[in-house]
């Protein structure tokens, strides 16, 4: 073991020791000042994890649980918690150190994740939920690796599960009046309108403060969720209409856009949206799925059928890479064809 590999495990151990006692602010600077004082240390020989972790399978994967917590604060809580409840789920089912995993291991407990909910649905998990759990482990035990915990990534050799290419699932403009018809204060059509006009992800609309509104063009500044860019989204003026008449009638100091509905009044978050959406729709009997992304999509598909190309449309949904932009709205659909037609008519 190189000798960074042995101060690194070092620091770890007696970050995850302290992480219950202090706050992170405290192990921030306990991180640094270790760092500082192992730069003029020599190490020769150490265990890669400590020894008193080494005592059982539970504490051995406590330990890597806990130091992944520490190192990964800044990912968002729900990607933390799909990271985690991945790897709480494949313990269950494969009672060993996660430094010991295999890709053996990684395909049995997928096909169980496969087949868990049979007994009570009688259906097997789709292909497209068995992949997003395999991405899960696969970013988790890729931190693994790069931390020098394990050598291989064991989710690498496990293929995805093949998956038939599904119609984009967007809302019709009838569905889109029956939301806003079905919106019953101020505070629930702005949020309906921003997200339609914005085209944001659900994380990236709750974060939005009100200074990051520039009222007199619509721009607004949003630090993007996939890529870290901050990068500008476009409030049109319908939407900005009815979030003016929103944040007039409110009374709070909340900095936060949009916020709950009763006190403290603070920043709406996203599982809130999902609520407000699905309460709308049950409303309004719609009998289509009803979802913060789905506008996403709409926008996406709106700005196709219009004719725009694929580069205006990345850089509209901010999309990092233009692959991902291609993979949803490359092929025409039956909407972009007839409306193509009408153009050409």
């Amino acid at each position: 073991m190189s000798t960074q590999t042995i101060k690194s495990t070092m620091r770890d151990t007696i970050l995850v020791g302290m992480a219950d006692y202090v706050d992170k602010a405290v192990l921030q600077i306990l991180s640094n000042l270790i760092e500082e004082q192992l730069v003029r240390v020599n190490v020769e020989e150490i265990t890669t994890l400590p020894a008193e972790v080494d005592r059982s399978v539970d504490e051995q994967n406590k330990y890597i649980i806990q130091l992944f917590l520490i190192k990964k604060e800044e990912l968002k809580e729900e990607t933390k918690y799909n990271y985690l409840n991945a790897v709480k789920k494949l313990l269950t089912q494969i009672d060993k150190p996660l430094v010991e995993m295999t890709d053996i291991d990684i395909k049995q407990y997928l096909r169980w994740y496969e087949r868990r909910n049979v007994d009570k649905t009688g259906k097997i998990n789709k292909p497209s939920t068995v992949n997003n759990e395999r991405r899960y482990l696969s970013a988790f035990f890729t931190w693994m690796r790069v931390e020098k915990l394990i050598f291989d990534n064991p989710v690498e050799s496990v293929g995805k599960k093949r998956t038939d290419k599904n119609n984009i699932d967007y809302f019709t403009q009838e569905e889109i009046e029956k939301l806003r018809e079905g919106c019953e204060c101020k505070r629930d059509r702005a949020m309906v309108e921003v997200l339609r006009s914005t085209g944001l992800r659900v994380g990236e609309f709750c974060s939005i403060n009100i200074s990051d509104v520039d009222f007199k063009t619509g721009d607004v500044w949003i630090k993007r969720e996939k890529g870290g860019l901050n990068t500008p989204a476009y409030i049109d003026e319908a939407a900005m209409y009815y979030l003016r008449e929103y944040l007039n009638e409110r009374e709070d100091d909340c900095e936060a856009l949009i916020v709950g509905k009763r006190a403290p009044y603070s920043r709406l978050k996203p599982c809130g949206v999902r609520a407000v959406l699905k309460d709308i729709a049950r409303r309004q009997g719609m009998s289509c799925k009803v979802y913060p992304h789905k506008f996403r999509k709409t926008l996406g598909m709106t700005l196709k059928n219009k004719g725009y190309d694929l580069g205006v449309i990345q850089e509209v949904l901010g999309h990092t890479s233009p692959a991902t932009t291609s993979k949803y709205y490359a092929e025409s659909t039956s909407d972009t064809l007839r409306s193509i037609r009408r153009q050409a008519a």
